[in-house]
């Protein structure tokens, strides 16, 4: 039979465990909870309820068990009803019971902590953190200051050159799956091709930095621009036509005419490098790379077949970052093949960057190891498959990391984004056109219904097994209410206890408990016979103690339809 109260009981422990299942399942409550561990906090308060609730029913279903299969000593009565599993004369099947019982809910409350790493993310609007719109354009990273690029440069290839370095025992690792990022910038489009791409301010960088409590982060995916470098093919199409090109503009540079400006630099391994670009304000968009088998020296036709052409152009793009407490990097991306309009390429294709002259050693520190023909511990080797994307990488990041670094507005004045104006003339092309910042591309505010922002909270896993470690005590409530209504024929209620026993106890039978009134302790165990007896007008329990085997020895059951008292 069940009481009302076992029914209650029952249903708040399955209340509870609903709660606790749709803090973690749910994606919205777990993350207004992940802040301050507060998920933690709820899910503990609500597995100590349903303790409470289990420890509610099991002392009637042990004692059940006691007078149903065990060896109904008082001893075990007692240490049931209070929970000592430490008392003396206690059989060990209900002393090891009754541990376990004790440990349950402390190992429960250990082993939900132990799925924390999952995480819990929110779509956000920036402008509910920040009064004025996020912008993005060709911004140094935050902590970052270069006067020619050079810093920013190395910063951003860092990244790159860890994950692409080849394994202790010399081999290359396999190209990746394409597009891949690398750092907070680089993006890996192809073999041949590599974008650098615009930022954020790091103002809000900083800004997001500083509101983000531990394990935060946000995710940030937006439309932006890409400085994108291409290999140039057309070497293999017509190697004719590519060489005579190339040795037209390497003796330009070399005999310092005003178009062109070569720069060679002996690597003292037999090789060395070059860079041809244009000079003053011209097109950057062409970019000359390549290692020879000369000292420097004017005899362009033998570097003419080492030369490598890439083309730079400013690129849609769509970047994906993640901006934590200690740092921020990019996630994915990917770029569009169309080249964006005229205006927006004028920065690169009428521009003084004096490339030659800041980027020579860098350039070399990057790719260096892919000059010469043998595989050696220093050395990569021209065959090597990543000779092509560290070139195209380093090009990329070379234009964007000069164009970050450079005056970016007529005045010397910091951006400001409250008050920067996107009409006001940022540039004038060669044909003397006024192009605006918005136009120019330089920095630009992106739309909030084009960006998706995640604001992202650790919490607990949503896992099965999780959802197992919060249900066990329910399903065992439910299974011992269960029990209980099977056993409902002994002769034990709900309220058995000292009372009941006082009340039904067989007076000529208590002198065997003598001596034992103050320490509690008895010689050996005693037996609690229970026989149920009908009279004329009420029926009650009788509780026999019996010392002797010879005495009574079973438990009776109650009989049907008759109201015990």
């Amino acid at each position: 039979m069940f009481y009302s109260s076992d029914i209650a009981v029952a249903i708040i422990a399955l209340v509870c465990l609903a709660l606790s299942v749709s803090v973690v399942s749910n994606s919205h409550i777990s993350w207004y909870l992940g802040a301050s561990n507060r998920q933690l906090i709820v899910i503990g308060f609500l597995l100590s309820i349903i303790s409470l609730c289990l420890a509610s029913v099991t002392p009637t279903f042990f004692i059940l068990l006691e007078a149903r299969f065990g060896q109904s000593t008082i001893q075990n009565y007692d240490a049931i009803l209070r929970n000592k599993p430490l008392a003396s004369s206690l059989s060990f099947v209900w002393r090891v019971i009754l541990v376990v019982m004790l440990s349950l809910p402390i190992g429960l409350s250990v082993a939900y902590k132990t799925f924390a790493g999952g995480e819990s993310n929110m779509s956000i609007q920036a402008l509910d953190y920040f009064t004025n719109a996020t912008y993005f354009g060709l911004f140094a990273p935050p902590g970052i200051v270069s006067v020619t690029g050079i810093s920013t440069y190395l910063n951003a290839t860092t990244s790159f050159r860890d994950a692409t370095q080849r394994a202790a025992d010399g081999s290359e690792p396999p190209l990746p799956t394409f597009p891949q990022p690398y750092g907070y910038n680089i993006l890996l489009l192809n073999e041949s091709s590599a974008a650098s791409l615009d930022l954020l301010h790091p103002d809000y960088i900083l800004a997001i930095q500083n509101l983000l409590a531990a394990g935060e982060s946000w995710t940030i995916t937006a439309p932006v621009i890409g400085t994108v470098a291409t290999f140039n093919e057309s070497a293999t199409n017509n190697r004719t036509a590519f060489d005579e090109d190339f040795e037209s503009i390497c003796t330009d540079g070399l005999d310092k005419k005003e178009k062109w400006e070569m720069g060679m630099v002996y690597l003292y391994n037999a090789w060395s490098f070059f860079l041809a670009s244009q000079i003053s304000k011209s097109d950057q968009s062409i970019q000359y790379v390549g290692f020879s088998q000369k000292r420097p020296a004017k005899d362009c036709p033998n570097y003419a077949p080492h030369a490598h052409l890439f083309n730079i152009y400013r690129q849609p793009c769509l970047g994906t970052w993640s901006i934590s407490r200690g740092g921020f990097e990019l996630l994915s991306g990917s770029c569009d093949n169309t080249i964006l309009p005229w205006a927006k390429q004028q920065i690169i294709q009428y521009r003084t960057l004096a490339l030659k002259s800041w980027y020579m050693p860098s350039l070399i520190e990057m790719m260096t190891t892919f000059s010469g023909t043998n595989i050696t511990n220093k050395y990569r080797s021209s065959q090597s498959h990543w000779m092509r994307p560290y070139m195209t990488v380093s090009v990329a990041n070379m234009l964007w990391s000069r164009l970050s670094s450079v005056e970016l507005t007529l005045t010397n004045a910091p951006f400001d984004a409250e008050t920067f104006n996107k009409s006001s003339i940022a540039w004038r092309a060669k044909n003397g056109t006024n192009i605006t910042h918005e136009d120019a591309g330089m920095m630009y505010a992106v739309d909030e219904d084009d960006q998706l922002i995640l604001f992202n909270r650790p919490t607990l896993q949503k896992s099965f097994w999780l959802y197992l470690v919060l249900a066990i005590q329910p399903a065992l409530l439910l299974v011992i209410l269960g029990m209980i209504a099977l056993f409902h024929s002994f002769p034990l209620s709900k309220g058995f206890g000292l009372i009941s026993i006082l009340s039904g106890i067989e007076s000529r039978s208590l002198n065997s408990l003598g001596g034992a009134s103050l320490s509690g302790e008895l010689v050996r165990p005693v037996k609690l016979v229970m026989i149920p007896s009908q009279g004329s007008e009420t029926s009650s329990i009788q509780y026999h103690i019996a010392t002797s085997s010879k005495e009574i020895q079973g438990n009776e059951r109650l009989a049907r339809n008759v109201v015990y008292h």
